[in-house]
């Protein structure tokens, strides 16, 4: 067990709800299956909250890529890891207590892909890049770490992809997530984007964006009209249209695979910030 004195971060609200984060899952099984073949690969729930339902969903989800993986609920609160120890079937599932410092835990046992989702929304920014450095020191080499936030259901979620390059973690993508349970607009991932960028959109790359998306979404909206009370169907047809036009019309490095965008996933090759995200990773000793 981790010392409590060793812990690296502060308890979150831990709200939890079933499915909360499938968009998530669904989005790494579609654009980064490569990363869970091969071996036994380890890979980290990093504050799964009041209960372990979203450790438990997302190895559910991606047994038929690789049913050799093995995932890791990391929890701060003691009480949560307590809540969480009778559903573990070690090696396959485990939960433990930990924070952001997650080498202390998995030790030589690096991590294929570490989650860590509305977790870092609750601290203050200047916490962001350090904990992101901290999570990456475990981290294999080519390794992902997916940073970011959803609304309480997971109907709308956005973040981030870094991949862990030799001793630099890389941001790779910036991703925009919707279900189409309902109407959704450019506007409404404003409120839940990854903490590093929700106070900036008034600086120029952000407004930028945002202010093209929500001037494609205008366009479909005089050619096929508008209205809240659309089909499904309609709305991801206007997704899929805005999303061309965000790369066609305005130049933005959107990934337009169909079965991507068809989806509900809007990935942006792009951090939409005024400085370079990537972070030289510290060596690490055991």
């Amino acid at each position: 067990m981790v010392r409590r004195e060793r812990l690296a971060g502060q308890p979150t609200r831990g709200k939890t709800a079933l499915n909360r984060l499938r968009q998530i899952d669904v989005y790494v099984a579609l654009t980064h299956s490569g990363a869970l073949l091969g071996g036994t690969p380890l890979i980290v729930d990093l504050g799964f909250g009041a209960y372990p339902w979203t450790t438990l969903e997302m190895r559910q989800r991606w047994l038929r890529i690789n049913p050799r993986i093995r995932v890791l609920g990391v929890e701060i609160d003691p009480q949560r890891v307590a809540t969480a120890l009778p559903y573990a079937d070690p090696p396959a599932v485990d939960f433990r207590l930990g924070g952001f410092n997650l080498w202390d835990i998995v030790g030589p046992h690096r991590a294929r892909l570490i989650r860590c989702y509305n977790v870092l929304r609750q601290y203050d920014e200047a916490a962001v890049r350090p904990a992101l450095i901290e999570m990456a020191k475990a981290l294999e080499p080519g390794g992902l770490l997916i940073e970011g936030t959803s609304n309480p259901t997971g109907r709308i979620v956005a973040f981030d992809v870094y991949r862990r390059e030799s001793d630099l973690l890389i941001h790779e993508a910036l991703v925009f997530g919707t279900n189409f349970r309902a109407p959704v607009e450019p506007v409404d991932f404003q409120t839940i984007l990854p903490k590093r960028l929700i106070h900036h959109m008034l600086d120029p790359r952000p407004s930028a964006f945002f202010g093209a998306w929500r001037q494609a979404f205008t366009l479909i909206w005089r050619s096929v009209g508008y209205n809240r009370g659309q089909s499904r169907q309609v709305w991801r047809s206007q997704w899929i249209v805005a999303a061309s036009l965000l790369k066609s019309r305005f130049g933005y490095p959107v990934d337009t695979r169909p079965g991507l965008i068809r989806r509900g996933y809007i990935a942006l090759r792009d951090s939409l910030s005024e400085e370079s995200l990537d972070s030289s990773i510290p060596h690490t000793h055991q």
